[in-house]
């Protein structure tokens, strides 16, 4: 019993050394191998996995499961806590979005039980953004709301981080009124606290929302702001970033020179700070301006480079938006035949994606019904050696006397029963949640978009037209109607954003009117 103290003094005093001579994460397992306290064992994994985080996912994950094998109903909730929020955070960085939120709402019963309302809080954040990168939004604006009222109620200082990811969530829903709602108020609280480089994040964001809102001025506003931000703390990604949202929002004004001049101060910074991934996106951009200028030549060599960058980082959805630029930029040289070929690869590409991440959500589901399995044996193990301790109470009480024998046995009986139907009942829960949630996930993956509710006949818009409508013009046009997004309509059409842009300008222009709400009330009275 004297040798548990001493052990602990060991174990935080070692913490110590290894943080201040930066060899933590050896010292730490050379303590693990020579402890054997349970409860000890469970916090030097912890804390190793915790040395690993942002630096290595896999071994966090390993040893973060360790210490969540060692764990039982007598371990503490605290303990517990940080073991699941650390595999959770794991399964969200490698976007294994349906384990993420398995073990995220595994820890939200034990920081209640630990009274810990800020992790709560960050449990119930998470989910939100796992369901918002599932594009479940409605899921998503729930949690981030109840995440919200919590850190309101004790004015939690990552109370503008749950305004920001509300404003994320509805911009992806194209709830822009709201999405700038909550921009603002995260904008706000950054200002009065001082916030400087998160600011530039909430400034970039706004200036997203606002270039959705086509009020592309106010958007450059927002982001000259956070460029100037970013400059103050020399924060070059940041700054490449900047350029690169300043760039597109000055395409959208048809300026087509400035925005070729930020896209190339991008690019150059991007080539020093070496973001191969940001450098493809913005070549594919600069891409399409030098062919709006006719320089075709000098545009296809722009996507050489970046078909060359995303072969390097083996990215196949910058190999899709590049051979989705290329089918644009043939099309505008009139080269059709090449255009079709490249549309062809951009959509047995995004095909190959598409199937890919299903398999990867069933792996994971696979995975996590494993892992439940385990942890229902060693509950059933837990359960079966404490009735095994009862029967042998009652065993031993037999030969106290016949009266006390047959009280025992009584005592015994009842305790058998009573284990045994909480055996029962917590397998049968077991059970039916692992049933739910594999079965919840799976249809998950098969849900598709919902269908339009506003049915436009080609024939029929086309009759009361001078200049009808071509079928590219019209498939983007009805795609604009139900809701979808410019984003969203490149992606359906596997065409680049700005071609999307061209084709609507065009349709509008034809029916006379000067936006999607106008073109709406111009189908309803047609119908």
């Amino acid at each position: 019993m004297l040798k548990l103290p001493w052990l602990l003094i060991l174990f935080i005093c070692t913490i110590g050394d290894a943080a201040a001579s930066g060899g933590g994460v050896d010292s730490l397992k050379t303590v693990l191998s020579k402890t054997t306290n349970n409860n000890a064992r469970i916090d030097l994994f912890t804390e190793i996995a915790n040395q690993f985080r942002n630096k290595d996912g896999d071994s966090m994950r390993w040893y973060a499961e360790q210490a969540l094998l060692l764990t039982n109903e007598k371990t503490s909730p605290v303990a517990i806590v940080k073991v699941l929020n650390l595999i959770g955070i794991y399964h969200f960085q490698t976007a294994a979005y349906d384990s993420a939120i398995y073990y995220f709402e595994r820890g939200m019963p034990n920081a209640q039980l630990a009274g810990d309302t800020a992790q709560l809080a960050s449990f119930l954040n998470n989910i939100g953004l796992c369901f918002t990168y599932k594009s479940a939004y409605e899921k998503a604006i729930d949690y981030h709301l109840q995440a919200l009222a919590i850190r309101e109620a004790a004015n939690d200082p990552k109370l503008s981080s749950s305004y920001n990811n509300l404003g994320i969530t509805y911009d992806r829903m194209n709830d822009l009124a709201n999405a700038e709602k909550y921009q603002l108020k995260a904008l706000e609280l950054k200002r009065q606290e001082g916030q400087r480089l998160p600011l530039a994040n909430s400034l970039l964001n706004l200036g997203i929302i606002k270039r959705k809102q086509e009020q592309y001025k106010e958007a450059i506003a927002y982001y000259e702001e956070s460029l100037a931000i970013a400059r103050e703390f020399n924060d070059e990604k940041k700054i490449a970033n900047a350029l690169n949202n300043i760039g597109s929002a000055y395409v959208s004004l048809n300026d087509l020179k400035k925005a070729a001049g930020y896209f190339e101060e991008s690019i150059a910074l991007k080539r020093k700070i070496d973001d191969l991934q940001g450098l493809a996106r913005t070549l594919g951009e600069l891409a399409e301006v030098r062919a709006f200028y006719g320089n075709f030549a000098g545009a296809r060599a722009l996507l050489l480079e970046a078909e060359a960058i995303a072969a390097t980082i083996s990215s196949r959805e910058i190999e899709h938006l590049i051979y989705v630029n290329r089918a644009d930029i043939e099309e505008m040289a009139g080269n059709y035949k090449a255009a079709l070929e490249f549309e062809r690869k951009s959509v047995a590409i995004w095909s190959e994606m598409v199937s890919q991440e299903k398999n990867d959500r069933i792996a994971e589901l696979e995975v996590a019904f494993s892992t439940a399995q385990k942890e229902a044996e060693i509950e059933r193990l837990s359960l079966q050696n404490q009735i095994n301790d009862a029967k042998a109470a009652s065993e031993r009480a037999w030969f106290t006397g016949t009266v006390i024998c047959l009280s025992m046995l009584v005592i015994g009986l009842m305790i058998y029963a009573t284990m045994q139907g909480k055996h029962r009942k917590a397998e049968m829960i077991i059970q039916e949640h692992q049933f739910d949630a594999l079965q919840k996930r799976y249809v998950d993956l098969l849900e598709g978009p919902m269908a339009s509710e506003l049915a436009v006949d080609f024939a029929t818009i086309n009759k009361k037209l001078v200049d009808p409508l071509t079928e590219r013009e019209f498939e983007a046009f009805t795609l604009s109607l139900a809701g979808q997004t410019n984003q969203e309509i490149a992606n359906n059409l596997f065409v680049s954003i700005n071609t999307v842009k061209f084709h609507l300008r065009n349709v509008y222009t034809k029916l006379g009117v000067s936006n999607r709400k106008e073109a709406v009330e111009y189908v309803v009275s047609s119908s």
